[in-house]
């Protein structure tokens, strides 16, 4: 199970939150910026008329040194302006012409706005002059008119001025932090539930952080919660199916695999039973080599499903592994024969390792009785021991060899290709080799036949 990153999830959180305090503040920044801009406005055409009426009612003269002084005192360039007659000659005589007068003459910065100011009527109210002033002409007396200029900046320049900066970028990173805190509130919870759900089978934890919570995410983890408590509830009652499956198939098993021992026993204690007198030694005798060897295969069943049922630690000492194989030889000797199988066992003398070593002989057991009922037709069995590292026991038949499945699904319980096989000799081979720090190997030898190693830790 693969699960997303839930960092885009705090970037969806948190950005659309970062934008709108971004938007909102400027916006904010703007809009007081405007109505700043208002107030001083009015405070500029107020602060024009109340002047014009203070020259008015205390006859103030309307000189360029008055102008001068007002333009100090006021921070903003003042001039007097009135109305003036230009004469002229022309060719019938004298003429008069009206024009504009202003104290003291324009210059500088405001040369160029000279005509825009001269021409400047009261009902304009403030007007933009050029890019960076704006005037109001208020009238003094019939014609004389106050005239005030001031510097102007664009509504958006003061966003670059460095105070409103500061403001804003201590407003972002206040911001930023606030998001983060919102996000983190909301990720964290389900970055925990995200990596802890590929998990919930494992997962034991009684709580988790954010159960306590009222909204939708203390919901989501206490569904977590009950979804993990029905999860454990499913698989303890599928471990209770899987082992009363697995008890049946044992039993079904042990009791397919006891039927001919069983039956043949009977057989021969029938024949013993209905010997005669005379006749009963030797019916004894012949018959008594096979109940051995029936009830050893008994013996052998019931101590392979003992292990599968209830495995146990192996009780290690140091062990002949030669000796062993030798024994497991000599008992399945028998079996070899009738099925005509040479079993060759080539084990050098002082090959050692600490084992257990009943199970072992169990183990060297099973594969052994495989080889032997692989070659219905007869062949041979070598059974090599060497030290390299670990020890080793290979076992080499001149059977067909393994399938293809077979060599993956080998250690599999209950999976065998052998016709009325129940499948559970390799698999208990390889669990007590895993009792034992080892491990089986299983292949095909080259020239043909299987080859099944055992794996030892090497032993002083």
């Amino acid at each position: 199970m693969s699960v997303r990153p839930v960092s885009s999830l705090w970037l969806r959180l948190a950005l659309p939150f970062l934008l709108f305090a971004v938007a909102g503040s400027t916006a904010l920044a703007l809009w007081s910026h405007a109505s700043a801009l208002r107030e001083s406005r009015h405070v500029f055409a107020t602060l024009a008329r109340t002047n014009a009426d203070f020259i008015k009612s205390a006859r103030l003269p309307t000189n360029e040194r008055m102008a001068e002084y007002l333009s100090r005192v006021l921070n903003m360039r003042v001039f007097f302006r009135r109305g003036a007659w230009d004469v002229t000659g022309t060719e019938n005589g004298l003429a008069l012409r009206q024009s504009l007068e202003t104290i003291p003459p324009i210059n500088g910065a405001l040369e160029e706005e000279r005509h825009l100011l001269q021409a400047l009527s009261h009902e304009q109210g403030i007007v933009q002059v050029g890019s960076d002033f704006e005037a109001i002409a208020v009238p003094v007396e019939n014609d004389l008119s106050l005239v005030l200029v001031r510097q102007a900046e664009p509504s958006w320049a003061f966003l670059f001025h460095p105070e409103t900066l500061l403001l804003l970028a201590v407003f972002w990173a206040f911001s930023v932090a606030l998001a983060w805190v919102l996000a983190r509130g909301f990720v964290r919870p389900l970055r925990l539930l995200a990596e802890r759900l590929p998990h919930i089978e494992r997962d034991s934890a009684e709580s988790l952080p954010g159960a306590e919570r009222a909204d939708e995410i203390g919901q989501l983890a206490r569904a977590y919660l009950a979804t993990r408590a029905q999860l454990t509830e499913e698989r303890t009652r599928r471990a209770q199916a899987e082992r009363l499956a697995l008890l049946g198939r044992m039993v079904t098993g042990l009791a397919h695999e006891i039927h001919n021992p069983l039956a043949a026993i009977r057989m021969h204690a029938q024949l013993i039973e209905s010997a005669h007198n005379g006749d009963l030694a030797s019916t004894a005798n012949a018959s008594l080599p096979v109940l051995l060897g029936e009830a050893s295969k008994i013996e052998g069943l019931v101590q392979q499903w003992m292990f599968l049922a209830r495995p146990q630690p192996p009780q290690t000492a140091p062990a002949d592994l030669g000796e062993i194989v030798a024994g497991v030889v000599r008992t399945l000797a028998p079996q070899a024969a009738h099925a005509g199988v040479c079993v060759v066992a080539d084990v050098p003398s002082g090959l050692r390792a600490k084992v257990d070593s009943r199970r072992l002989a169990q183990a060297i057991g099973n594969i052994t009785l495989n080889a032997i009922q692989a070659m219905p037709g007869g062949g041979a069995v070598t059974i090599r021991g060497e030290r390299h590292g670990a020890v080793r026991l290979i076992f080499h038949d001149t059977g067909a060899g393994f399938s293809q499945r077979a060599l993956t699904h080998h250690a599999e319980l209950f999976y065998s290709e052998k016709e009325g096989g129940m499948g559970i000799g390799l698999s208990v081979s390889a669990e007590i080799l895993k009792a034992h720090r080892g491990m089986l190997l299983v292949a095909n030898a080259p020239e043909g036949g299987a080859v099944v190693t055992l794996q030892l830790p090497s032993f002083p």
